[in-house]
């Protein structure tokens, strides 16, 4: 079951989607999915809380958030066990997988790349019969989080900023921290998850900004408030990214000087949450196509 589990994790970490209020389908239909960025589920929610979710959604017909995400996966899982056999989903076509997921405009943006990341993922476990052996044999967070951006592409989230390759990773973070809260064997073999760092996506600078936290320059203000497209990999987004991780940790500093002890991963997690129940939000996220968040 907990290799199933890792499975669905994988899915969901690698589509990396996140979406709105929308109208359940009738019968067997499927939600609608808007695209954008998501969140872990693992250390967020556990099962009688997706189960709750799911009778929810069935009986009021309205999802939001990541909610959409999870339903529309685990409804498939219910009517297709074959979804989470490793064999199934290695010869899975492209539109067998856009059909789990009916986006309102027809077609999840970046759909192309993501199922290439998926097919990426799914091969090599595939492929690779000690797969699962590797993971539970690794004697830190460093350990895995290597493993897993070392073999699969889609998760070696870095950028080039001025001569020097800075390294992301939000979802290779992600994983790692989620595997930590689903895998007893995992959490006694890596002990802790204290050498990740933050996730940089969308909505911590957002919910730093609507606190006063962090400031943007003039120029980037105005591009983010017209919601204009700053570019995967500019400065710009470079720079939103890495203050956004670099505030975190000066939390966290501040934080120990109180006698507070908290790892960045939480930190993180927490600013993420206080932002989504943050009801005088101002602040809209900065607006970048890409796969890594």
């Amino acid at each position: 079951m907990l290799v199933k589990q890792i499975l669905l994790m994988l899915i969901i970490i690698f589509l990396n989607l996140e979406t709105r209020d929308l109208k359940k389908g009738k019968d067997n239909h499927y939600p609608y999915i808007v695209d954008g960025a998501g969140r872990g589920m693992i250390d967020d929610l556990c099962d009688f809380e997706l189960k709750n979710i799911i009778e929810d959604i069935d009986i009021k017909g309205i999802m939001s958030g990541s909610n959409a995400l999870f339903y529309s996966i685990i409804k498939e899982v219910q009517n297709n066990p074959d979804f989470l056999n490793i064999d199934y989903l290695y010869n899975s076509t492209k539109e067998e997988l856009k059909k789990v997921f009916n986006a309102v405009s027809g077609e999840i943006s970046l759909f192309n790349e993501r199922y290439n990341n998926f097919k990426e993922t799914v091969t090599f476990i595939h492929d690779n019969n000690s797969f699962y052996n590797y993971l539970y044999s690794f004697k830190s967070d460093i350990q895995l989080e290597q493993y897993i951006i070392n073999n699969l592409s889609s998760f070696d989230d870095k950028s080039e900023y001025k001569n020097h390759i800075i390294h992301f990773n939000k979802r290779a973070n992600l994983l790692v921290n989620d595997l930590y809260h689903i895998s007893k064997t995992i959490r006694e073999n890596i002990g802790n998850v204290n050498n990740l760092t933050g996730c940089a996506d969308y909505g911590i600078p957002r919910t730093l900004r609507d606190y006063g936290i962090l400031e943007y320059a003039h120029k980037l203000q105005e591009l983010i408030d017209n919601e204009k497209e700053i570019l995967h990999d500019s400065e710009m987004e470079i720079e939103i990214r890495a203050n956004m991780l670099y505030v975190i940790e000066l939390i966290k500093e501040g934080l120990k000087k109180k006698n507070i002890y908290i790892n960045s991963v939480e930190l993180d997690n927490i600013i993420w949450l206080m932002g989504k129940k943050n009801q005088d939000r101002k602040s809209i996220s900065h607006h970048t196509i890409t796969i890594f968040y």
